[in-house]
């Protein structure tokens, strides 16, 4: 019969256990910059932290020459776009947003095929500044 009195007690103990464990769920942090294009601050454009397979990229966008979001900690691959609007098209529109298109300014040496990478680092300042050139 005592051993029945102990039974309630099974899932307060698995609970109390389960919350000991330390989380695996990834950190995140914040990182911000400056990007320039030329040496002039970039517009418009996109800067993404692309972590590698399996991990979500960071994708902030550049206004005015800045940026500033939260992303994943670890080693990332940046990759940098600048926009600037397309040439108007000739016929007929092709397709909705076809009056807003960009175009990226930059070689693929910046975002496609990009070798540029950054730690980004829990707890301490991630400021990210990039300086690209059309040369």
């Amino acid at each position: 019969m005592r051993r029945w009195k102990l039974v309630p007690l099974i899932p307060l103990f698995l609970i109390l256990v389960g919350c000991g464990k330390k989380s695996d769920a990834p950190q995140n942090a914040e990182v911000k910059g400056k990007v320039t294009l030329d040496g002039t601050p970039v517009a418009s454009g996109k800067i993404v932290f692309d972590g590698g397979p399996g991990v979500p990229a960071g994708e902030f966008e550049i206004k005015d020459g800045t940026y500033a979001g939260i992303t994943q900690v670890g080693a990332k691959t940046v990759r940098i776009s600048a926009y600037k609007d397309a040439p108007p098209q000739k016929g007929p529109p092709k397709g909705p947003g076809y009056d807003t298109m960009k175009v990226d300014l930059l070689p693929a040496k910046y975002n496609t095929a990009s070798k540029e990478t950054c730690e980004v680092k829990a707890g301490v300042p991630n400021e990210f500044n990039f300086a690209v050139t059309l040369k």
